[in-house]
């Protein structure tokens, strides 16, 4: 319970902050309030409506546990907005008035400041480096880009603001695991670009929602150039800002990332990081593979859990899925794999300084759960 007051207390330094009496925080009123409650047509802030935290499929677990649950909206497709030709822009995307808005593109002298030359820890600090008003709700998306920030650069350690210079550029491919409603807000993670200066960041997005997106591409459509292996969005960041970029692909060969697919054993595509947010490593089957190839080969690997507890399950769970394999992989693997496999690991949990304010709007749980609320490294460069 130690961790109710550093939950409320991120949510309270918003004016828009209000904790309800069940201790939960009603983001729909928020969204309401600032005319971005909706389902399509709403920019970055489109969402599929419904109490159901992930996008069903066939290897789902039951979800018959007695919890009252809304359906989302029916025919609504992740990422739907790809499908067409337009690209959001700051306006279009954020739906807000000007001064709310952290923009990407830039009047000229109103860039924030090289990130390298501030210390971005938390929401306050962002929000005074972007120069936005404690009014903007811009949190309540921004904890997406920002959250994959903190696990790249505090809980990972393979890059940071300070890392990289003109000189000594840093190429850095991410594997994000999972995506789904960061499909709505695809620019959001540009970002990343203005938090780690000369940096060139690729990130390849898998999931069930993103091969469900693919499937549909048509003709001149924006998510048409995954099928061409073309990045369906891409950002640089202002030369004063370290001329960062940003190249996102969308992988719809399959539903899951899988280390036996072609594109994950070609050694071009290989990651220096693999994120999954809100992940429920062990509710997922599909995660399984992810777990034991990334200790196997020591692949820095974190995600976030919504609850403390559910992450210290998860953490508990690890030792399992390795007992459980082992017999198997003894026959099928190298001594290096299997050392790397049963070798002592700590899996460090974290409170997000950055996950989205507010306690969930599940009445029932005392305990913190939040969106991006908690981080675990999985298989970090330190072990």
């Amino acid at each position: 319970m130690e961790k109710v007051p550093r939950v409320q207390a991120l949510l309270k330094q918003f004016p828009w902050g209000r904790i309800e009496k069940d201790g939960t925080f009603a983001e729909s009123l928020v969204r309401a309030l600032y005319n971005v409650l909706g389902v399509e047509g709403f920019g970055y802030w489109s969402i599929p409506g419904g109490s159901n935290p992930h996008f069903k499929h066939a290897s789902d677990p039951s979800c018959s546990t007695g919890t009252f649950r809304i359906d989302d909206t029916k025919g609504f497709e992740h990422g739907y907005m790809l499908l067409s030709d337009k690209i959001l822009t700051d306006e279009t995307g954020w739906k807000l008035e000007k001064r709310l808005i952290p923009r990407l593109v830039f009047e000229l002298g109103t860039e924030p400041e090289l990130a390298s030359k501030v210390d971005i820890v938390d929401w306050d600090s962002w929000y005074k480096w972007r120069n936005l008003p404690k009014e903007s709700p811009a949190a309540l998306l921004l904890h997406y880009p920002l959250t994959v920030y903190q696990l790249l650069v505090n809980v990972l350690h393979v890059t940071g603001p300070k890392r990289n210079s003109a000189a000594s550029r840093q190429a850095l491919h991410v594997h994000y695991i999972g995506a789904e409603v960061e499909l709505n807000m695809l620019p959001l993670f540009s970002e990343l670009a203005l938090l780690l200066p000369y940096t060139d960041i690729r990130m390849t997005l898998f999931g069930v929602a993103v091969h469900s997106l693919v499937k549909k591409a048509k003709k001149n459509s924006i998510v048409m150039k995954a099928k061409q292996n073309q990045p369906v969005y891409t950002y640089t960041s202002p030369a004063s800002c370290g001329a960062s970029t940003l190249s996102i692909f969308l992988y719809g060969d399959h539903e899951n990332w899988d280390p036996l697919h072609p594109f994950i054993r070609y050694i071009y595509n290989k990651p220096d990081a693999i994120v999954g947010l809100n992940a429920g490593l062990v509710n997922y089957p599909a995660w399984q593979s992810v777990i034991l190839y990334c200790h196997m080969y020591n692949e820095s690997f974190a995600v976030t859990e919504y609850a403390e507890q559910s992450a210290e399950q998860q953490r508990d769970s690890f030792p399992l899925i390795i007992d459980h394999i082992l017999p198997k992989a003894r026959l099928n693997f190298h001594g290096s794999e299997i050392h790397n496999l049963t070798r002592p690991r700590e899996y460090p949990i974290a409170f997000n300084p950055f996950q989205c304010p507010g306690q969930r709007g599940l009445g029932q749980i005392r305990l913190p759960s939040v969106t991006n609320g908690f981080t675990i490294r999985v298989v970090g460069d330190d072990q």
